[in-house]
């Protein structure tokens, strides 16, 4: 009898622990309903110039077709299907990766525009996707530079024949300020027209030198208000090897010695003379031509930039180094802010016109200069500057010097600095 109470209470048991187990096995299962599906085309028809919060059951099918992993977009995706493309924009980042097939329920999403971007703001991953699918991949359209209009917003698209501008590709510019972390532009021209090519600090690639050569580029289409963007996913898919449609300058042949009083140069206009390098190191600003007084100098400036940082360098032509040689010009401040010392100058034997951001610089100091005591309009001779302390013992060959500024518009650092009649001799 007790035998068969205790093989009662172990079967029972064994019961209990399959019905617990079976309940563990069974998660409930969550679903978004589909409702009313629409393609991304009629998505962005239903858009009439004022934001619109949908609030029944309706849906869209896309692709992923960039998402945020280089880091040049964040919290956003594209995504496309047959009929068009839109930019999401994640309450949170991540969880979207390239080819993922979604399903987009879009109760609590927001179809708006951006400074004249259209995009589908507000999007919770977790509540408002489905993924239906992995590594479904779109293949970019192959377009021109000219066929990239409004009407391209979103889509993934591939240019053939394309390069960087020489005033980037050929300075040795990169694709964006990795340690300053800013976003910038740069421009991709096909030698007839322009677009830019809009870069994140945090990119992976942001700090990489920008190709000099000419070939494709794969990326999908933002703007900001009348300027058409580039947005690249990955720096893989610039190609740029081939030869330039806009050829980089030949570095000049060294000079035994040097004189420029800009006496070319136009007022408010990018200063250029032969064998001269006028580049933005950072930001846009370059030296450019101003009258003082009836006489030309040339003048760089943050006053008005809406960058965070301008620098901006104005390389000599080079000169043979022989012993005894001295270099001289004038400087002047104009607008100065008391605390705002924008000019350095430097040396450099390896500098090619091409390499402004890794050639060998060596900063020389010990002159006067129009510093943060000087006041404004008033020109400082820096007197012969021996330039054998700057450069390396013994050193006989070309060499460059350069004028750098550095200002920053929107951190008030807007002193206007001038330099005349530069002499190395």
């Amino acid at each position: 009898m007790i035998r068969n109470i205790a093989i009662a209470f172990s079967a029972a048991a064994l019961l209990i622990l399959a019905g617990c187990e079976k309940e563990l096995d069974s998660p409930p299962v969550r679903t978004l309903p589909v409702g009313q599906v629409m393609t991304v085309a009629q998505l962005r028809a239903l858009f009439t110039g004022v934001p619109h919060t949908f609030t029944g059951d309706s849906s869209v099918y896309a692709v992923v077709t960039a998402d945020e992993e280089s880091g040049n977009l964040y919290k956003n995706v594209y995504v496309q299907d047959h009929t068009g493309a839109i930019v999401l924009r994640l309450i949170n980042s991540g969880g979207l990766y390239q080819g993922d097939s979604i399903r987009i329920y879009l109760p609590g999403t927001i179809l708006g525009a951006y400074n004249g971007l259209l995009q589908l703001d507000n999007v919770d991953v977790d509540n408002n996707v489905v993924k239906q699918a992995a590594g479904v991949e779109k293949q970019p359209e192959l377009v021109t530079i000219a066929q990239i209009t409004p009407a391209m917003q979103g889509r993934l698209v591939k240019l053939e024949g394309v390069e960087f501008v020489v005033s980037e590709a050929c300075n040795g510019l990169t694709y964006a300020d990795a340690a300053g972390q800013e976003t910038l532009n740069r421009t991709l021209t096909d030698c007839s027209g322009t677009v830019l090519v809009r870069n994140s600090g945090y990119a992976n690639f942001a700090g990489q030198q920008l190709p000099s050569g000419n070939g494709s580029i794969i990326a999908v289409v933002g703007q900001f208000n009348d300027d058409m963007q580039l947005f690249i996913r990955r720096v893989s898919e610039v190609q740029m090897n081939g030869a330039r449609c806009a050829p980089c300058p030949v570095p000049c042949a060294a000079a035994a010695n040097l004189s420029q009083d800009f006496a070319t140069a136009v007022t408010n206009v990018d200063f250029a003379a032969d064998c001269w390098y006028n580049q933005a190191q950072v930001g846009s600003r370059f030296w450019r031509g101003t009258s003082v007084s009836g006489n030309m100098a040339v003048q760089a400036t943050a006053f008005g930039s809406s960058n965070a940082s301008d620098v901006s360098w104005l390389v000599s032509a080079p000169v043979n180094f022989q012993p005894g040689m001295v270099l001289s010009f004038r400087s002047q401040r104009g607008f100065g802010v008391a605390t705002h010392d924008p000019f350095s100058l430097f040396v450099s034997t390896n500098y090619t016109g091409l390499n402004l951001a890794t050639a060998n610089w060596t900063q020389v100091t010990g002159f006067p200069y129009a510093n943060t005591s000087t006041a404004d309009q008033v020109w400082v001779d820096s007197g012969p500057i021996d330039l054998s302390a700057a450069l390396p013992g013994g050193f006989s060959g070309p060499f460059v010097v350069g004028f750098r500024y550095t200002g920053s518009g929107t951190g008030g650092e807007t002193t206007n600095f001038r330099i005349d009649d530069v002499a190395i001799q």
